[in-house]
């Protein structure tokens, strides 16, 4: 049997989609069990596959096919820059980038100097800054 594959992000996120996917009749019973280790769950009835995985995964399994779709935060879809489509924002799990420093850092930014940063999304960040 072919199926519809999902690739979610672990966590509040995945459960926040599948609460999502439920309001349409797509459920998948084994992914509520809590105390389970298993990350990929098969709902054989109406053909869909669901994996579990690093947030910084998703983009990757989608664009090598892997995945049919993927449900990431776009934080990790803008730092990954995969060759992906954004179908559809959810609208869950919202975030806000944002810079944060000594005063000082801003003078430097002004003149143009070099200063260091350091991120958990390098490419957001290098973005920003050369485009400001």
């Amino acid at each position: 049997m072919k199926y519809i594959t999902f690739a979610l992000a672990k966590g509040r996120l995945a459960k926040q989609t599948l609460e999502l996917l439920e309001k349409i009749g797509v459920t998948c019973e084994e992914m509520k069990d809590e105390k389970t280790r298993k990350l990929i769950f098969v709902n054989e009835e109406l053909g869909f596959k669901f994996f579990l995985s690093k947030a910084t995964d998703v983009p990757t399994y989608v664009e090598m096919g892997a995945a049919d779709i993927g449900v990431v935060g776009k934080d990790t879809i803008l730092e990954e820059g995969r060759k992906i489509y954004e179908v559809l924002d959810l609208k869950r799990g919202k975030c806000r980038m944002c810079v944060a420093g000594p005063k000082s850092a801003k003078e430097l930014l002004n003149n143009g100097s070099l200063i260091r940063v350091a991120s958990k999304y390098p490419a957001i960040a290098k973005d920003y800054f050369y485009n400001k």
